[in-house]
């Protein structure tokens, strides 16, 4: 997984749960912000760094154990996620050919999604996992494509970058119903942990 790196959203405010969300149990002793980041790890993907917002504290030291980075965003209560994605983006090598962008509130996606989709990627071209029609986490960033997404407007959608250059935009099918599943809503989560992955 030489040359790939990954920016894990954990900024959100969790505005639809009381609690942070990220913080909440998961599956096998993990919370669902250190199952997100197990996945990276397993996968080999090599730096990770986590974008923290609320409770960055207590973010940091439920991952204390990984090898990873963080970097603090002070526009979480006010920007949306496009700030997180650019902290991250800021905060990578640019020696690195693409990025992976997974909010963190998704830990159904797997190590063998993540391998899958950096098998995809060719040069000057963006990844996305596709799931019965439609487009999913995480998304595949060219290094290419970095200036594009760090030079949006504060009200623009990363999102934005991607439907700008469809055409270097590649969709990969996969199996797993976790690429479009996040956990917004408490319904949303004890469905999940009654499932697992």
């Amino acid at each position: 997984m030489a040359g790939f790196g990954a920016i894990i959203l954990a900024a959100g405010l969790s505005s639809r749960m009381v609690d942070n969300k990220l913080l909440l149990p998961w599956t096998d002793g993990e919370t669902i912000i250190s199952q997100v980041v197990s996945a990276y790890v397993d996968a080999g993907v090599d730096p990770i760094i986590v974008v923290t917002g609320r409770d960055a504290e207590t973010v940091t030291a439920q991952l204390a154990s990984y090898c990873l980075s963080f970097v603090h965003n002070p526009e979480f209560a006010t920007g949306e996620i496009l700030s997180s994605v650019k902290a991250g983006l800021r905060s990578l090598p640019n020696t690195l050919d693409a990025a992976f962008i997974q909010p963190g509130d998704m830990p159904c996606i797997t190590s063998a999604v993540i391998r899958q989709l950096a098998a995809a990627r060719e040069p000057g071209v963006n990844v996305a996992p596709v799931y019965q029609g439609q487009r999913g986490h995480p998304v595949l960033l060219d290094r290419a494509f970095w200036r594009a997404m760090l030079d949006l407007s504060a009200d623009a959608r990363p999102r934005d970058v991607l439907q700008g250059a469809r055409d270097r935009l590649r969709l990969v099918a996969v199996d797993e119903k976790g690429v479009v599943l996040d956990l917004d809503t408490r319904e949303a989560y004890e469905r999940g942990l009654g499932r697992g992955c």
